[in-house]
């Protein structure tokens, strides 16, 4: 995990360990192998060459212990462990019921999750330090990964109850745009959306939160675009909702696994936990 993210802080934010505990497990693991895998003359502390190449190879025995153990489940239930990435707009919604089903559905395998932007996401399970991630897909496919379908969401604009008769182009002249990250997944999706429209903003207010995004809406403070599921689960009863374009604008959450991975041969089993 250092390697992947090379900080102990947020390896350890991640293992939902302290940052003590943390750096004497790497502390204990140099004095048993006899190496020295950190250069902590650097802040933060770099890998040293051997380290990198223990890392590396650490990274090949915990993949074929996953194949391994994947290939011993003959009565077709998961088995071991698996790192799995939620794009933060779905994780909401998502998470809690894909844990309470793993408890049930998957009692002998491990999971660890966390959540980030869909980019970020897809290039870590292409780099197998995730074994599966849920994204918002948009733009085009990374050529070592597979795309499974979990869900497709319609994108509306949400837009405050006295703005109900105006369309919207005249919205983006009257009242602030509360745009989420043009970065993110669901960003992409609405940058390429305005754009093929025309529609320019007069201002525009940029948040990373989409609960934050929709109370702002509420209270009229501006307008917005998003998931359908995401602005009915924060809206007033008044917001308005608007389809975007016809046919309507979706967005569409895949599961996303390393193409030949031991997650990618189960990925049928890790589809029903959601």
């Amino acid at each position: 995990m250092i390697a992947d993210v090379g900080s102990f802080a947020i390896a350890a934010d991640r293992l939902n360990m302290t940052l003590s505990t943390l750096s004497m497990q790497m502390k204990s693991l140099e004095r048993d192998l006899n190496v020295t895998l950190f250069d902590r003359s650097f802040r933060p502390p770099k890998l040293t060459p051997i380290g990198r190449q223990i890392a590396n190879q650490a990274r090949h025995v915990i993949q074929s212990n996953d194949a391994l153990v994947a290939l011993c489940s003959s009565d077709g239930s998961l088995r071991g462990r698996f790192q799995i990435g939620f794009v933060m707009t779905a994780s909401v919604r998502l998470l809690p019921g894909f844990l309470s089903n793993c408890r049930t559905l998957a009692p002998d395998a491990q999971f660890q999750v966390e959540t980030g932007l869909s980019d970020d996401l897809q290039e870590r399970v292409a780099h197998g330090q995730l074994d599966a991630a849920v994204i918002t897909r948009a733009d085009i496919d990374h050529v070592t990964l597979n795309y499974t379908r979990l869900a497709t969401e319609e994108i509306v604009y949400a837009v405050p109850a006295e703005f109900e008769a105006e369309p919207i182009n005249a919205c983006m002249e009257q009242i602030p745009f509360l745009r989420f990250m043009p970065n993110a997944g669901i960003g992409k999706l609405i940058s390429n959306h305005l754009a093929a429209a025309g529609y320019v903003p007069k201002t525009q207010i940029i948040l990373d939160n989409v609960e934050a995004i929709v109370e702002c809406v509420n209270i009229s403070i501006g307008f917005t675009a998003l998931p359908r599921p995401d602005v009915e689960r924060y809206a007033i009863d008044d917001l308005v909702l608007r389809t975007m374009a016809q046919p309507p604008m979706v967005r569409e959450l895949s599961l996303i696994t390393l193409k030949d991975s031991a997650a990618d041969h189960q990925v049928s089993r890790l589809k029903e936990l959601f």
